[in-house]
């Protein structure tokens, strides 16, 4: 189902159901997380503080780095 899934939201030739939509999704944020945290792995590697403060995304993304 996740090939048919991806292949209508790269070249859709009939319209998405619910569920086709939620398995792009759910694999899109699966994939977004760990580069999330190796973004966060470099920044603080280089010590580039955006901001004031601990970052709001602090606390999940150490976690998923250690």
């Amino acid at each position: 189902m996740l090939p048919v899934a991806f292949q209508k939201a790269i070249a859709p030739s009939e319209p998405m159901s619910w569920g086709e939509a939620m398995i792009v999704s759910g694999a899109a944020l699966a994939a977004a997380l760990p580069v999330l945290a190796g973004l966060y792995l470099v920044k603080s590697a280089l010590g580039i503080n955006l901001m004031d403060g601990p970052s709001p995304l602090h606390d999940l993304l150490y976690s998923l780095v250690l």
